[in-house]
This record gives structure tokens, C-alpha cells and sequence, in this order.
């Protein structure tokens, strides 16, 4: 009921301003004998203290006229700013919540520092919600066409603002290893089945966050050292990483438990897994070791696999092996 009250004074408020331009406007061209477009123009910097000279010499009745406008028209400009200017920004933001409360399969970016800002541009933007406490970093994000969420993403309201329930994934670069964990903490509460995602910040923090449960536990220093070792060591092979995330378009390189009872004691010929699904099997990962398979490798329920193929080919292995 407040919020139909205020839409009807809003209203009136409009009504009374376009009411005073138009009286305004007719006076100054009575009185003067301006051109109507002249009088609008004298009546809108009148109204709106802009300060621009008259635009000719204006005789007494003229300035008397200026002055109830500098009185009254000045104050009901000024009110009606005010008066609008909240309800667009709630309504901007009603507008973000809608899009929020809909969105799902998406993914959460809890901190847009330097590493977040990167994560985010490999992202889809249509499938991203920011969370930071800083509102400059949030604006930011907003005018990239981002939703993004000022709050702190380790409580558990923010983080069903952003959907947690639905959220594919969740990536947390905060500043704190301990906000980190805890955000991870939550959102595993609240969504057992997200894949979540850290950013270390110091090798001290690494058993804190893992014992939130975080899917993936990321180190910017010991990961880029590792990727420089596997270069030397193999450099086509993480040519071929980088060629499948830059260029690969559909095609992915996935893991997948093997759960089900019924791959026991048959081979990767057996199951005839490339062409039921089209998808290859590039290694096994087996007892903490990786096997390179061949037409013959017995599969066991608790091996991982890891496939490559496109998104349908993979969901046909998926329900092949399940």
C-alpha cells in the first residue's frame, strides 16, 4: 500500500512540474512576446538554476515572473529529483533480484581482485554473479553488463541472493584463505552437489581450505611452476591443454567416476565406449596411479576416467557407465 502511495505522489509530482514548465512557458511568451521555444528555453534554466543569462532584455513583469519560478518551480524540481531518483535505483535493483532468483547452472566469483577480474573475463558473462564488499568493484562489474552482489561472501544471505542452490560452480578469490574456506564452507551446506573452486593465498591456508571440502584447490605460484616443469618435460602436452580451453570450442577434456556395478570385469572393448559415444579415453586414474589404457584394460567401479569429446558425447558416457 506505501509503495502505491508513493507511485501516486510521483506522480503529481510530475504532473505539478510539467504543469509549471507549460504556465511558464505561456507567461513568458505573453508577457514578452518571445517564441514559444524561447520561452521554454528561459522557463527550464529558470526552474533548474543552470545560471545562463536571459536571453533579451526582460521587462518588470517578466522578472516578477522569474522569481515565482525561482520560488516555486526551483523547489518542486529539486523535490521531484529527490523523490525519483531513490525509487529508480530500487527499481534497478528489483530488476537485478528477478534476473538473480531465475538464473541457474551459473557461475559465483566471490572477489573481483586481480585474479577475479581474470576469472571472470573466461567466463560467460550471461552465466556470472560477482560477489564483493567493495562497491566500486561491484559498480564496476554492473557496468561490464556483470550481476554482481556487494556482500560478504562467506554469510549465508548473500550467498542465496546470488542462487547458490542452482550455481554450477563456485569460485572463491577473496583476499583471506580463511574467508575462503569459510565461503566454501557454506555454499557446500547450502549446495552439496556445487563444484567449488580456491584460490590459495598462502601455503599455510592450504589444509584450512581443504578441510571446507573445496573441490579444487588452486596455488598461482606452485601452479605456474608446475606448468613451467611440464613444459620442459612435455610441451606438446600443454600446447595441446591450451589449444582444447582457447580453441577447442565444444571439445573438453573431463573426468568421470566410474560408480556403477555394471562395467565390472569388462574392458574399454566391451563397453565399445567410442563409438556407443564417441568420446576417447585418454587415461585411467587408478589407486592414486593413471594407467594408459589400451582396447583391453579391465575397468573397475572407483576408477576415474578421463575422456575427451563434446558436451553430447559426453552425457552419452555418462549414462553409458551409470
Amino acid at each position: 500500500m506505501a509503495k502505491t502511495g508513493l507511485e501516486k505522489k510521483i506522480i503529481k509530482i510530475v504532473v505539478l512540474l510539467l504543469l509549471i514548465i507549460v504556465v511558464g512557458t505561456l507567461s513568458y511568451h505573453l508577457i514578452e512576446g518571445w517564441s514559444l521555444f524561447d520561452s521554454l528555453y528561459m522557463t527550464v534554466i529558470t526552474i533548474t538554476t543552470t545560471g545562463y543569462s536571459e536571453i533579451a532584455e526582460m521587462s518588470v513583469y517578466g522578472r516578477i515572473l522569474s522569481m515565482i519560478l525561482m520560488f516555486v518551480g526551483v523547489g518542486v524540481f529539486f523535490y521531484s529529483i529527490n523523490l525519483l531518483i531513490p525509487v529508480l535505483i530500487e527499481r534497478g535493483q528489483e530488476r537485478w533480484k528477478k534476473v538473480l532468483e531465475n538464473i541457474k547452472d551459473h557461475y559465483i566469483v566471490c572477489g573481483l581482485g586481480i585474479m577475479g577480474r581474470e576469472i571472470v573475463e573466461e567466463l560467460p558473462p550471461e552465466r556470472v554473479v560477482v560477489i564483493d564488499t567493495n562497491i566500486e568493484k561491484v559498480n564496476l562489474a554492473r557496468e561490464k553488463g556483470l550481476l554482481a552482489i556487494q556482500g560478504d561472501a562467506t554469510e549465508e544471505e548473500v550467498l542465496e541472493m546470488a542462487n547458490v542452490r542452482t550455481a554450477k560452480a563456485l569460485i572463491t578469490c577473496m583476499p583471506s584463505d580463511s574467508a575462503n574456506a569459510f565461503a566454501v564452507m557454506v555454499a557446500k551446506d547450502l549446495n552439496p552437489e556445487i563444484y567449488t573452486i580456491a584460490i590459495l593465498r598462502t601455503p599455510a591456508g592450504s589444509k584450512k581450505i581443504r578441510r571446507a571440502g573445496v573441490d579444487l584447490l588452486l596455488s598461482p605460484y606452485s601452479d605456474a611452476a608446475k606448468k613451467v616443469f611440464m613444459t620442459l618435460r612435455s610441451p606438446a602436452t600443454v600446447e595441446l591443454i591450451e589449444i582444447i580451453s582457447r580453441k577447442g570450442g565444444a571439445l573438453m577434456l573431463q573426468k568421470i567416476n566410474l560408480k556403477s556395478d555394471k562395467i565390472m570385469g569388462k574392458s574399454l572393448k566391451d563397453m565399445d565406449i567410442r563409438r556407443r559415444s564417441g568420446c576417447t579415453v585418454v587415461a585411467i586414474e587408478r589407486n592414486s596411479e593413471i594407467v594408459i589404457p589400451d582396447p583391453d584394460t579391465m575397468l573397475n567401479k572407483g576408477d576415474v576416467l578421463y575422456v575427451m569429446g563434446n558436451n553430447e558425447q559426453l552425457e552419452k558416457l555418462v549414462s553409458l557407465v551409470s
